[in-house]
């Protein structure tokens, strides 16, 4: 009954609080699943405020940035003091048995398991893999090659990144279908709701945990050249990570490690499909291809939002922060601050500080994988554009229902503008 009552209350609630000019109010609302950057531009014109929503928000790019930047500030969730009206469920790395994320916790912890990970992903052992993505990327585009149209998301942006994760950490080849359920599922943990319960988030990412259990302990017994090898017999100043840790880590790799990706491809594609003189002019220089990269995760952020809780009081833009309390911070609004990027919703392949989004975030938590993930698509669009010259939707795209991490469920495109 009480979980009845609250469903029914709530969006009353929410278009109260946005009726009286909240614009954190409209955060659930469709159109800003199909749209959000009208909604983040209105709450970068308030400044950071305080919601009714009991959060604070901020989607300036000079305030998100001393944000993710301060020591003072925690992306735990234990330290707030009360619970926002508004408020994600645990995340997918922490719903079950294990309570450990990296996403979530604050150093020393935080630092030690980072040290440990960081040289799995170093220049040097990307620059190993490249190769190897190139060649799955091609080998997925040739398939392609004949027909009159595809699924996007099906046929690239999904396997290229699940590949490449998978083949990190050791996962045979016919589980990974599964990851994509299981992923698909576990990143609805991430998003604000008013249910108060993921029942279909945290089944996912309770058999994440069990299936990563088991890997681990075959890995152990049978070592391999996986990165997941390499993390059971990683040690740094004599300290290597715990079973619990290596299961929240390996989760964590696998949904961070594909989700965000498959975001970054479909996104892109459709922002270039949308501007096709920048399609032309990558068509024409695939040099520049790696900065479009950047101005393609500034321009439409496979992240839209994080979060971080004071653990002090705080004073930002002349307001006071309490200890305790949350702030929103709106990655994908800070990307499009016209006092950082000149004509921000417009997108330009040669934006020369496009590089200066935070689709990765800052600061201790500044995405592990992000060289990857810039490598991955670096590769995925030298070879899209130069393959596929005149690509073109078919159909309507279908984007996914969820606004912290923003991407396409379909994204049907033919291979010949029509009529050609």
């Amino acid at each position: 009954m009480l979980r009845t009552l609250r469903t029914a209350v709530a969006p009353a609630a929410l278009r109260y609080y946005r009726w009286h000019g909240d614009p954190m109010a409209a955060l659930l609302a469709p159109q800003t699943i199909d749209n959000p950057y009208p909604l983040w531009s209105e709450i970068r014109e308030r400044g950071l405020y305080r919601s009714k929503l009991g959060m604070w928000a901020t989607a300036s790019h000079a305030t998100a940035t001393a944000l993710l930047r301060d020591p003072r500030v925690s992306a735990s969730p234990t330290h707030q003091k009360r619970q926002p009206l508004l408020a994600g469920v645990e995340d997918p790395a922490a719903a079950g048995p294990t309570e450990l994320s990296l996403l979530t916790m604050d150093p020393p912890e935080h630092t030690r398991i980072r040290r440990l990970l960081a040289g799995s992903f170093s220049p040097r052992a990307l620059a190993a893999l490249e190769p190897w993505i190139r060649a799955r990327t091609a080998e997925l585009l040739d398939r392609l090659h004949g027909s009159d149209g595809f699924d996007l998301i099906d046929a690239l942006a999904f396997p290229v990144p699940m590949a490449v994760i998978c083949r990190l950490l050791g996962v045979p080849p016919e589980d990974q279908d599964r990851f994509r359920r299981w992923g698909h599922d576990a990143v609805t943990n991430l998003e604000p709701s008013l249910e108060g319960s993921n029942p279909a988030g945290i089944a996912a990412a309770l058999e994440l945990q069990a299936y990563m259990q088991a890997l681990i302990a075959q890995r152990r017994a049978q070592p391999d050249e996986s990165l997941l090898s390499a993390l059971i017999e990683a040690e740094s100043d004599g300290e290597r990570l715990s079973f619990e840790e290596l299961v929240a880590v390996g989760v964590l790799l696998l949904v961070a490690g594909f989700e965000t990706t498959v975001n970054l491809i479909g996104n892109g594609t459709m922002a270039l499909i949308g501007a096709p003189d920048q399609w032309a002019v990558l068509r024409d220089h695939p040099e520049l291809v790696p900065g479009a990269v950047e101005e393609l995760l500034r321009f439409d952020s496979p992240v839209q939002m994080t979060s971080r809780v004071a653990t002090e009081d705080l004073e930002l833009e002349g307001q006071v922060v309490e200890k305790g309390d949350s702030v929103v911070v709106v990655l994908g609004g800070a990307n499009h601050d016209p006092t950082v990027f000149d004509h921000p919703d417009r997108l330009d392949v040669t934006r020369p500080n496009a590089s200066q989004h935070l689709s990765f975030s800052l600061g201790i938590h500044h995405c592990l994988g992000a060289a990857l993930a810039r490598m991955e698509g670096r590769i995925v669009f030298e070879e899209l554009t130069t393959r596929f010259p005149g690509l073109a939707l078919s159909g309507p795209p279908v984007r996914r229902p969820l606004v912290v991490l923003r991407g396409f469920d379909r994204l049907p495109v033919r291979v010949r503008p029509e009529g050609a």
